[in-house]
Order: structure tokens, then sequence, then C-alpha cells
């Protein structure tokens, strides 16, 4: 009849404990990508090591796509697209077809 008892004290700061860091993990997360740079806003940097072995994927193929050049750069999907990108505005590479899914490239002679 005298209700729910109450949680010991120690048992609150546990659970707060425990909340805190993981909130402190979340974060940890959030600030490295899988290039293993710092992700500070939706920019992606593109070093010049990932330009050469893009230049020599370029070279082996006419063709690329970003799924294809996400599987051998070791990067997300997303990251790959926005290298082509990039790639395609210095003039590295032309868009040879895209609809609404992908994209395909080809290296500008």
């Amino acid at each position: 009849m005298g209700g729910a008892s109450k949680k010991p004290i120690s048992t609150v700061e546990k659970r707060l404990k425990k909340m805190s860091e993981e909130q402190q993990k979340k974060q940890q997360k959030r600030s490295t990508t899988k290039t293993g740079k710092e992700l500070t806003s939706k920019n992606v940097v593109i070093d010049n090591e990932t330009l050469k072995k893009v230049q020599e994927e370029l070279k082996k193929e006419r063709i690329v796509t970003p799924y294809g050049l996400s599987g051998k750069l070791n990067v997300t999907v997303s990251v790959a697209k926005k290298i082509l990108e990039e790639l395609e505005r210095q003039g590295v590479v032309k868009l040879g077809a895209k609809d609404r899914r992908t994209a395909v490239y080809i290296a500008a002679s």
C-alpha cells in the first residue's frame, strides 16, 4: 500500500554515469569518418593520395561508377560520389550517363 519504493542513490548515479559515457562514445563516432578524416561539415576533403588512387583506377578502367570506386578505395558510396563529382569539376572525368540511382563516369582523354 505504500507505493513504489525509491531506487537507491547509487543506482541512480550509476545510470547517469553510464548515460554520459554513451553520449561521449556517440560524439566520438560522429567526429571521424570511414576515411579516417575529421568530419567538420558535409564537405569531403580529398587528399593527394586518394586522387592518385582514383587516377590509377581510371587508367585501368575507362568507365567508373561510385559503387565500384567505393569498393576499391574502401570508402562509402557517398564519399565516392563526391570524389567523382569533384573530379568532374576539375575535368579529369566526364559524366557519361546518369539516372536517379547511379552515375557512370568516363575518363577524359
